[in-house]
């Protein structure tokens, strides 16, 4: 608190105690959503800070004499009074000059000494007035003004009317917080909406230029930000800069929320910083704000550092003047707990997460919060079935709780539960509509009431062979999904077509299908058919996937007149029909080991059976930096080896990969996302040997908006086929979103 030295007969006190108890975070940019709830103690009221403030000269120790003591022991310009005593008027004087000089609990001392044998002193009863307002006990200030009705200045009582508006402000905060804890949600925000009215009539009825305006402006923007509407509060402030107005530090920091909520985390990490410089002992919340703007604003790196302070600052437990009474429990330490845990997900070190999680968790059996916590680090590590589990103990401790109400619509879209998503989200919608993270899980339910595009095509052109991929060459893919019907139902069209240029001869496959899809419950199954204008060589294509629990994962999947068929068998007349099945073992988000299993009966008689196997290891994370090392295995053999199309009798691959994304830039649903793979093969061709196989790509991935995506990139690859080398150069392009 800060007390501001202002003109006579006048008082005011900058506070920047009422801060946000539960602040909304964005959630930034990751593949899983994060609803960020700060849960916030009680409002610390002014009287904290107030009685630090150094006595005036009068008084050099900040005591006053005796009560009994002469006017002499007051100062030599007190005059004595008839009754011994100081003479009121004087020491009533003295009193207001000390708490216009900052120093409001001397002054009220003072003037209650004067009112206890001069009881009708004008001068007393306005300082004492006026301090108690200072110290913010604005309920007794106020109750001696309605009794007294004290004659002052009318900006006087215009600031005392601003201060009992701020007093207001201080119950709607801890009304808010207090309903939030109880999950009142519908009636959290009427306290406030009241004192929103109250300062509306205030400055109304103020005089423009007054200190009262000024206040009343500064403490309209912390209402404005805890009422969700940044907007206003961001033009209100910019309002108040080009005025030429300092805003002082407790409407910074309400300005500083709506601009990261906003997303606006530069201008936000710029107030919040400036918050922390001019306050002695920064709040957590405020920090934890500055917190988020810089990882908003892609700062990891002093966001990391702002964070261990954070962690080395706020111990688990509160000592006690008294080393004889036990110390208590820091509440605070749960949201550092909780910050770290996000922190480390942030950056992609999910294992470290979970392990965060757990522990606090541990500590915590039945705290929402830490509950809460550790369902969004399963989720993040792809263990959906776990984390529901979690919610549901979640959702059963506190059934309205807004975070676990989120978790719950979040598991359900991942697991693909989609009645149970509609039944969670739709009324957090309507029940949270600025909440970041619910509009965002919101939004991403309403796209499936939308058509959906999807294409993707390669280009290439070759050197040195002439056996499977020609001189040149090209397929792209386009697919147009329907919305999604009666719960999880869709129907598809798409296009498909592949050219290759070989010596004797270009050959071209161009077919188009339809299809119908049924995804639930991460169960999963497919029907298309498809030919040449769906006339000629058409075929049929089934499929069935599902996930038996968090780790594995099995697909069937068979096709009449398989695009698989090779280009210079297809020029033949020949088709293929295919049968695979895959399964799939995913430990978590990096490890994930495949194994294939597939047939290709192509109609000359050739048997194509394949055998693949490979493994998936993240070998390093951090929040802009992802690599990954693949190893892979591979067998086919053909039963007729001799056809006018590549087609030996057996074939062996043993190879490894080194993939790395960089994450170049982001700006909430914008990103560019550099990709780079090498990969290196031991390849061997029955008749013809070992060869090395080589492989290298480069592309960029954009997200362009929320649901529309686009990559592109050059490859290069070196493989021997029939004993010769050939170097094909291609580039790719696909893109896919949400019409």
């Amino acid at each position: 608190m800060r007390i501001r030295r202002i003109g006579v007969g006048d008082f005011a006190v900058s506070d920047d105690s009422y801060r946000r108890p539960d602040a909304e975070r964005p959630c930034p940019h990751s593949s899983f959503p994060i609803a960020r709830s700060l849960r916030r103690g009680l409002i610390v009221t002014l009287l904290a800070g107030a009685s630090v403030a150094q006595a005036a000269e009068r008084f050099p120790d900040g005591r006053l004499p005796p009560v009994d003591a002469p006017a002499s022991a007051y100062g030599s310009d007190i005059r004595p009074g008839s009754d011994g005593r100081p003479n009121a008027d004087d020491l009533a004087g003295i009193a207001e000059r000390q708490r216009q000089q900052g120093h409001p609990i001397l002054a009220l001392q003072l003037a209650e000494r004067v009112l206890d044998y001069a009881p009708d002193n004008a001068q007393a009863r306005r300082t004492q007035i006026s301090s108690l307002s200072n110290l913010g006990a604005y309920a007794r200030a106020n109750r001696l003004r309605e009794r007294f009705q004290p004659d002052w200045p009318a900006a006087t009582q215009a600031r005392f009317d601003a201060d009992v508006t701020t007093a207001a402000i201080r119950h709607g905060v801890q009304e808010q917080a207090r309903q939030e804890r109880r999950q009142r949600y519908a009636v959290r925000q009427r306290a406030l909406q009241a004192t929103l009215a109250e300062l509306n009539a205030n400055l109304a009825g103020f005089a423009p230029d007054s200190d009262a305006a000024r206040r009343t402006r500064f403490d309209r923007l912390v209402v404005l930000d805890r009422l969700d509407l940044h907007a206003q509060a961001i033009a209100d402030y910019e309002s108040l800069m080009g005025d030429g107005v300092e805003v002082p530090a407790y409407a910074q920091a309400a300005v500083a929320d709506a601009y990261l909520a906003r997303r606006h985390p530069e201008q936000a990490a710029t107030l919040y910083r400036q918050v922390i410089e001019a306050q002695t002992t920064p709040s957590l919340e405020i920090r934890t704000g500055y917190y988020y703007a810089l990882i908003e604003s892609e700062q990891y790196d002093r966001a990391a550092k702002l964070l261990a302070d954070i962690d080395s600052s706020t111990p688990a437990w509160r000592s006690r003047a008294n080393p004889k009474t036990p110390p208590v429990p820091n509440w605070e330490r749960s949201e550092v707990d909780r910050l770290q845990i996000l922190d480390a997900t942030y950056r992609n070190h999910e294992s470290e997460a979970l392990a965060r999680a757990e522990r606090m968790q541990t500590h915590a059996p039945r705290n929402t919060d830490a509950i809460n916590a550790l369902a969004t680090a399963q989720r993040a590590r792809g263990w959906y079935d776990r984390a529901q589990l979690t919610t549901e103990l979640a959702a059963a401790y506190a059934p309205r709780d807004r975070s676990a109400r989120l978790n719950m619509a979040e598991n359900a879209q991942d697991r693909e539960d989609f009645p149970l998503w509609q039944a969670m989200i739709e009324p957090l919608a309507a029940q949270f509509p600025n909440d970041s993270a619910v509009r965002r899980n919101h939004l991403e339910w309403q796209d499936r009431d939308h058509f959906s595009l999807e294409g993707q095509g390669t280009f290439g052109r070759s050197r040195g062979g002439d056996a499977v991929n020609g001189s040149r060459d090209y397929q792209y893919r386009l697919r147009l999904n329907s919305p999604w019907f009666a719960g999880s139902y869709r129907v598809f069209a798409e296009q498909l077509t592949q050219w290759s240029a070989y010596d004797e001869g270009a050959e071209r496959e161009n077919r188009q299908g339809f299809g119908i899809e049924r995804q639930w419950r991460r169960m999963h199954w497919w029907a298309a058919v498809s030919g040449d204008r769906l006339q000629d060589d058409v075929g049929l294509e089934l499929g069935w996937s599902q996930w038996l629990n968090d780790r594995w994962q099995y697909q069937l999947r068979t096709q009449t007149e398989s695009p698989e068929t090779p280009l210079r068998a297809e020029g033949q007349d020949l088709d293929g029909q295919l049968y695979q099945a895959q399964l799939t073992w995913r430990q978590n988000e990096s490890r994930q080991a495949t194994l294939t299993l597939g047939a290709l009966d192509i109609s000359d008689g050739n048997l194509r059976s394949d055998l693949s196997a490979d493994l998936t290891q993240r070998v390093q994370a951090s929040a802009h930096h992802q690599t990954r090392l693949i190893g892979s295995l591979s067998a086919e053999h053909n039963s007729q080896p001799e056809t006018a199309y590549y087609n030996p009798e057996n074939l062996r691959s043993a190879g490894v990969a080194l993939e790395h994304d960089w994450l170049t830039w982001r700006r909430y649903n914008h990103a560019l996302t550099q990709n780079f793979s090498l990969g290196a093969a031991d390849e061997w061709e029955q008749g013809y040997g070992s060869a090395t196989g080589l492989d290298a790509t480069y592309g960029h991935t954009w997200q362009l908006t929320r649901t529309w995506s686009l990559n592109y990139g050059v490859g290069w690859g070196s493989h021997d086929y029939e004993g010769e080398r050939e170097k094909r150069w291609f580039g790719q392009l696909g893109f896919e979103g949400v019409l």
